[in-house]
Order: structure tokens, then sequence, then C-alpha cells
């Protein structure tokens, strides 16, 4: 076999990685890795392999290969290296991934300082986190049921019974657990805003027969009530296009029901502009140009 000389071509530094193999360990779950291309896209790394390392008889060996021990979850470590070692996985939006995937590759991507990674998966998480109604209310209907997250909005349809029992909800911080409980708690009770409309007198002048409609608020009111607390509904979400037809049907004239929309939707805006303080974060935008900071660092 014929040998190039050295002196004939020109090396690309960039693009000349070294063979050096390693196994990385996360509790159970192996995963047989190139070094070089490890430290060329994560600082992280490239320290670690950087550092002196003990003598190789100190070493954990499989097949002859060191093993790196992380303390990591499975399951991230996996979605994490193949973002990393196969371009084709973790595409930029809107190609689609599942919610655990995005979360995963965004923690492990920030823990070993993978910058195109973390803003990649930020990226993806805009839609699912949106800072503004209009983009909930839209992006509500449309999101893909596996990209719909165990987040705080989400976790409101359950009662706190199944949620404290979760293993992902274990995992939070404990100053992550007291402003989820306590924003949780002060969100449920805003369902009783968003639905004062329910209590709001007719107006004489011009709906077209004050006592038929405001009987059927009354109806209404005491029928809803209790299912109010009982269900956990998230407050945006709660009343409907159905619940708006359901009304028309059983007689309420249309400028009650015109006058109702307008309160409706008067208190969910309200709603959405205090929701940040709830849960202890700074308004909606601050947390845009936080958003914004991230996506450029």
């Amino acid at each position: 076999m014929a040998t190039i000389a050295e002196t004939d071509i020109q090396r690309a530094e960039k693009l000349w990685f070294s063979p050096d193999v390693v196994i990385l360990r996360a509790q159970t779950r192996v995963f047989r890795v190139f070094v070089a291309i490890l430290k060329e896209k994560s600082s992280v790394f490239a320290d670690m392999f950087t550092f002196p390392q003990p003598p190789s008889s100190d070493i954990e060996t499989m097949d002859g290969v060191p093993v790196v021990t992380l303390h990591d979850d499975p399951d991230a470590m996996e979605v994490f290296l193949k973002a990393i070692f196969d371009s084709e996985f973790f595409m930029p939006p809107p190609a689609e991934c599942k919610f655990d995937d995005i979360i995963g590759i965004l923690r492990l991507a920030h823990k070993y300082d993978v910058p195109y990674l973390r803003r990649r998966a930020l990226e993806h998480l805009g839609p699912i986190y949106p800072t503004r109604l209009s983009e909930f209310d839209s992006h509500r209907k449309l999101l893909p049921r596996r990209l719909q997250p165990w987040g705080c909005d989400n976790r409101n349809s359950h009662r706190i019974s199944q949620v404290i029992v979760d293993p992902r909800w274990l995992a939070l911080g404990e100053n992550e657990r007291n402003a989820y409980l306590r924003g949780h708690s002060v969100q449920m009770l805003q369902v009783l805003k968003i639905c004062k409309f329910l209590s709001t007198s007719s107006d004489e002048d011009n709906c077209e027969d004050s006592a038929q409609c405001n009987r059927l608020r009354l109806r209404i009111n005491s029928a809803h009530i209790d299912r109010i607390f009982s269900s956990q509904s998230i407050p945006l979400t709660y009343w409907g296009n159905y619940s708006w037809d359901a009304m028309k049907d059983r007689g309420m004239c249309t400028h009650c029901i015109t006058m109702s929309r307008s309160l409706h939707t008067a208190a969910r805006e309200n709603l959405w502009n205090e929701l940040p303080e709830m849960f202890g974060l700074p308004a909606w935008e601050e947390l845009e140009q936080m958003r914004q900071v991230a996506l450029t660092s």
C-alpha cells in the first residue's frame, strides 16, 4: 500500500481528529464515543480530557477502552450524545422533537457547555412556553401532544396529590417546588375572576330579555361553581367556544353573550399579565429579554 508523503498535503487542523475513543457511563448505560468530537463541542469535556489522567492501572476500562462515569440520567445522556454525533437527530425548529428529549438536551448542553445545542433546545421551547396570550391560544391548539410539557400549565389540570408523587416533581429543587405550590394555589383561585361574567347582571337597556338572561346566568354559575374546583381546570383555558355555543343554544341573547365574552377576555388578559408574579418570576417583558439574551449567547 502506497504511503502519502506528508510534504505533499496540508492538514485541515480543525478537521483532523484523533481516533481516540472513550466509554461514557450513565448509571447502567454506556456509550462509546470519539474523544476529539466531545472536546470540539464541549469545553467541559475538553477540560476533562486535557487534565492529567491517573495511572492506567487505576482507570476503569471496558473492552480495553477507558470508562468515565457521569452522574446523569441515561435517557438524557443518550439523546444529548446523539444530538452531538448525529447531525440529523436534533434538527432546529420546525423539526418535531419530543419534549423530554428537548429538556434532557437542554440540561446537559448547559451542564457540559455545548452552546449551539442549548440555543437549539431553547428555540424548540419557544412555542411551548409563549410569552404572549395570543401565542398561548394559537400554540395550544396546534402543539403536538408529544410536545405537551410536564410544566406548570399542564400540571394545573391534575390534582396536587398526583403531581407530588411524580419522579420529575421530586427531582425539582425545594425553591422550585415551593414556588410551584404557591403559584398553583393562587392561579386556581383566578378561575372565579375568569368566570365573574356569570354573576354580572344584564344591561336592561340593551338586553332582549334581562330576566331570562339573568336566570340563565345563575343556573350556569350554580352548575359550574363546584366543577371549577373539583376539576382543577386551568383558568386560562376554562370556558371555551363550546360553552359560548351552549349559552346561545339555551337562550341567552346576543348582547349578553357579547358582553360576557368581553368580560371574559379582559379577565384572561389580566390573569396572563399577573401569571409570572404568581410563580415568583419577573414580568413578561423581562422574561422576553432574558430569552433573547439566552438565544444569542
